[in-house]
């Protein structure tokens, strides 16, 4: 299975060396020099495997698998070093990464470790899906409940702006998106699901997913579910 994989590595000549081996191996490969490189290149794209060794600006203390670690949607990583140590090998580990190499690679190991990293990174795409596909149901089952539900009709304001949806978001909150990721949370407030998100603001569903991936880290959530509770104790704080 071919794949798109982050080489990061502050030694441009080891860089460009693993990266022709991998697309020999039929991947897709892009190269950074440091941490800052790696999170700007997985906000900007989404890649299957990042490959990264210790031993780089912006990875001195390992601190860059540690933020890997707790994003929305991580990335399998296989570790890279030229000086290991038992103290790295157990840190790596500890952090969840698919394996930890040492240079020069023996580039058959190295693709055994793609190939592992392959396999988590599957796993990782099921349970987003099983993720999103709960938060559809939950808003479907919403909805269906609100329906069946005796309806209780309130009086429309005869004039006047219609309600803000998003009201009860605090100023600084919605400082943080972008003009188009209010237009998603809006659309997402009235229950809209991913495909019917896309269809309205006529993008893809994958672009949609990267919005809300998006939404979800600057409002500090994880899943719809989380966000529509938050919007509920925002809103509570506001009335009080």
């Amino acid at each position: 299975m071919a794949a798109r994989i982050l080489v990061a590595d502050d030694d441009p000549v080891f860089g460009e060396a693993i990266s022709t081996y991998l697309e020999q191996q039929g991947h897709r490969t892009a190269w950074v020099p440091d941490g800052e490189g790696v999170i700007r290149a997985l906000r900007e794209h989404r890649y299957d495997i990042l490959i990264t060794d210790i031993t780089m600006p912006g990875n001195e203390h390992m601190q860059l698998l540690e933020a890997l670690r707790s994003a929305p949607y991580p990335v399998p990583v296989i570790v890279v070093t030229g000086t290991p140590s038992l103290a790295t090998a157990v840190a790596s580990l500890r952090q969840d990464a698919v394996d930890y190499l040492t240079k020069p690679l023996d580039y058959p190991g190295l693709a055994s470790a793609v190939d592992r990293a392959l396999g988590r990174r599957k796993t990782v795409d099921a349970v987003v899906r099983a993720r999103e596909q709960l938060d559809d149901w939950s808003m479907m089952l919403r909805s269906l409940q609100e329906t069946l539900a005796p309806q209780v009709v309130t009086p429309e304001p005869k004039s006047g702006p219609p309600s803000d949806p998003l009201a009860a978001l605090p100023e600084a909150q919605r400082a943080l998106l972008s003009p188009r990721e209010t237009e998603v949370l809006l659309a997402l407030a009235t229950g809209a699901s991913t495909r019917e998100l896309s269809a309205q603001l006529y993008i893809s569903e994958h672009t949609v997913r990267n919005h809300l991936k998006a939404i979800y880290r600057k409002l500090g959530v994880h899943s719809r579910t989380e966000l529509f509770s938050k919007l509920t104790a925002w809103s509570g704080l506001s009335k009080s």
